[in-house]
């Protein structure tokens, strides 16, 4: 495989007159799935994909391939070409990107990550499963580490690169009608701590066995750190996203300036080096700024490409999704700041309310509201008298996530990293009235 910099020489080439960007994505990964204590699958794949843009005379096209070799190019960019010559004119289509100085970020890049063994993910598996056999619980989940390197270039002078390791433990348990869950996404394998997402999960499938049925209604809820995110990240793509924002279908549309949420509420987009950093250029090749999104409860602003920044009349933050994008721009790397205590002593002083583990079938109601729906899984808890009570059966939530993040009573100081819309670093909170409108039979 010729290096993606040949490759995009090539490319431009071949282009000719017309403006022409790339976008090369490669990536090695492997996992490690087991189920039912054993492990059922390892896999391992390495690819390179390329999308390329193309700009001529208020027309645009675009074409994607995964092979570098001389006919695949020819053919892709000739293809791409007569797709352009067919396009309608666009009055408001950008021309591209030309070079900034890219900022420098943290190395997220660590080879041990990258480069670990089968045996290595088999061995994490096999302690959660002996573990699991001898007390008659059964385990499943995955273990999945890797490389990525994202390059955005174009024939205007434009290159940028950027490299990083991944890996993620992600542990599920059942134990005779209960269940538990954990995970845990990192860059660097020695910051995952496999025994204590192990035992998490095998104790919430302990503590879920013989849940009870409660009845709907409004409840004061904790929300562990991945389930804060599931909500967190809606509120923050829809409501903070450029586009939606100059469409009016933000909830801070007009409202920048205000204070709309809770006092205990501070969000940012910082992918330089925040709690959740990654690539510290957008996907037009610009250079990614902090942005704080929301400053103790007051909306401070919104995050732009170069189209909704032209149309709001500033400058872009670097925000950018492939172009052409329905979404516009979104905040990919969030961190919502960090409270006092910890998760022990959101729940001591909950009179009565509901412990949340995990979301999931999360989904958009309303926008402009970010009215959301979705259900509890894997560990959901009443809370009494600053203790929990018992295991509950599954509940749906109908809720406004704009009145819900006005509704904060306590943020704790422990906070987790999740793989949700992007990366989010977040903490545990505690809210007040949060609306299920419906119990499950499970």
């Amino acid at each position: 495989m010729k290096n993606i910099e040949t490759v995009c020489r090539e490319i431009f080439k071949l282009a000719g007159g017309a403006q022409c960007e790339v976008m090369a994505e490669a990536r090695e990964g492997a996992l490690t799935r087991f189920a039912d204590n054993v492990i059922s699958q390892n896999v391992a794949s390495s690819s390179v994909n390329f999308s390329v843009r193309l700009l001529d005379g208020g027309r645009s096209a675009k074409v994607n391939f995964n092979q570098a070799d001389g006919p695949t190019l020819k053919h892709s960019i000739s293809s791409g070409l007569e797709i352009l010559r067919r396009q309608k004119k666009d009055p408001a289509l950008l021309p591209l990107a030309k070079p900034r100085p890219i900022p420098a970020g943290k190395d997220l890049f660590k080879k041990e990550t990258a480069e670990l063994s089968p045996s290595f993910r088999a061995a994490r598996a096999a302690e959660l499963a002996k573990a699991c056999r001898k007390s008659g619980q059964v385990a499943c989940g995955t273990v999945d580490n890797g490389v990525s390197e994202l390059t955005i270039a174009n024939n205007l002078g434009l290159y940028a690169a950027h490299k990083e390791s991944y890996i993620t433990h992600s542990v599920t348990v059942r134990d005779r009608g209960g269940s538990g869950w954990a995970e845990q996404p990192s860059h660097d394998v020695n910051e995952i701590d496999f025994k204590r997402l192990n035992e998490t999960a095998r104790a919430k499938a302990a503590a879920s066995r013989n849940p009870r049925e409660i009845k709907p209604g409004k409840y004061t809820v904790i929300l562990e750190p991945c389930a804060t995110a599931a909500l967190a990240s809606y509120l923050a793509v829809y409501g903070f996203g450029g586009q939606l924002y100059n469409e009016g279908r933000s909830f801070a549309a007009g409202k920048l300036g205000k204070k709309l949420l809770s006092p205990l509420l501070t969000i940012e987009d910082n992918a330089l080096d925040g709690g959740a950093p990654g690539m510290t250029f957008d996907y037009e090749g610009q250079p990614r700024t902090r942005v704080t999104l929301v400053e103790n409860g007051v909306l401070k602003a919104v995050v732009h490409d170069r189209k909704t920044a032209k149309k709001a009349r500033t400058a872009s933050t670097g925000h950018a999704l492939p172009q052409p994008s329905y979404m516009g721009p979104i905040p990919l790397n969030l961190s919502i700041k960090p409270g006092q205590g910890t998760l022990a002593d959101l729940i001591k002083g909950t009179e009565r309310g509901i412990l949340v583990t995990q979301f999931h079938y999360t989904n958009i109601l309303k926008t402009q509201i970010v009215e959301m729906t979705g259900m509890t899984r894997n560990g959901t808890f009443l809370v009494e008298n600053g203790k929990i009570a018992c295991a509950i059966k599954n509940m749906r939530f109908t809720q406004n996530m704009v009145e819900a993040f006005s509704n904060i009573e306590a943020v704790s100081a422990e906070t987790g990293l999740v793989s949700e819309w992007g990366s989010l670093r977040c903490p545990a909170m505690r809210l007040s009235g949060f609306n299920f409108s419906s119990s499950t039979k499970f």
